[in-house]
């Protein structure tokens, strides 16, 4: 296992901008970025993400490329990331608990790589991913584009999910409390499930019970949307 503690900006490289130790008004007094990247051989990364946003992309390279925000007023958060086996792990804690604090992440992925996000208040983007996804967040909204892979599953409480495959998927789970889940498949014939509690229903694709192409769509005061392209 290896495990490397981000704080205080002593790893790979740090920009601070600080705000004079004002605190200002709806915003954190201090910001730091960090980048750096992971050349251990992986298949999965898991990310806590709390209140920050999380933008996930796949491109062509070998290593986990990362660039992480940082925003505090009287504490720093501490970032930590580390591989155990082929799953690359990354969280951050806040000390002060009330202090504007949070990480955002800018983290680009080879291809097929499994993702599992647990998010709070942040907005998760999703781009040109091709391996399985799993997000679960509170808040925040989730909206993913040109995804190719095979199965995905999503959760938000009060936040809008939105997904959009340029290839047929093998399975999808989507479920909102009072945000709108909307999915946009390529043309084929799907086996649609769908429940929704105050929210309407939309569903624009071909509907076969015996397609091996699942969909499952579950809302509570959200509306439901699968649609074609």
């Amino acid at each position: 296992m290896k495990t490397i503690v981000m704080a205080g900006g002593l790893l790979v490289s740090a920009a601070l901008l600080t705000g004079c130790g004002l605190t200002s008004i709806g915003g954190s007094a201090n910001r730091d970025t960090v980048t750096y990247q992971v050349t251990d051989k992986v298949a999965k990364l898991s990310l806590k993400s709390g209140s920050g946003d999380a933008d996930i992309t796949e491109t062509g390279g070998n290593a986990v490329r990362v660039v992480e925000m940082l925003r505090w007023n009287d504490e720093k958060p501490e970032t930590e990331h580390k591989v155990d086996g082929d799953l690359l792990s990354m969280s951050y804690d806040c000390p002060a608990k009330w202090d504007n604090c949070g990480v955002d992440y800018k983290i680009e992925i080879p291809k097929g790589l499994q993702v599992d996000l647990d998010g709070g208040s942040g907005d998760i983007t999703l781009t040109s991913l091709t391996g399985p996804i799993g997000v679960s967040v509170g808040s925040g909204n989730v909206k993913g584009t040109g995804l190719a892979g095979e199965q995905v599953s999503v959760e938000t409480r009060s936040g809008d999910a939105e997904l959009k495959y340029t290839a047929v998927p093998g399975g999808v789970d989507m479920k909102t409390g009072s945000g709108n889940a909307t999915l946009h498949v390529p043309d084929g014939p799907y086996e649609v499930r769908t429940k929704a509690g105050s929210g309407e229903i939309q569903v624009s694709v071909k509907n076969v019970v015996s397609s091996p192409h699942k969909v499952t769509m579950t809302t509570g005061s959200g509306d439901i949307n699968v649609l074609p392209g």
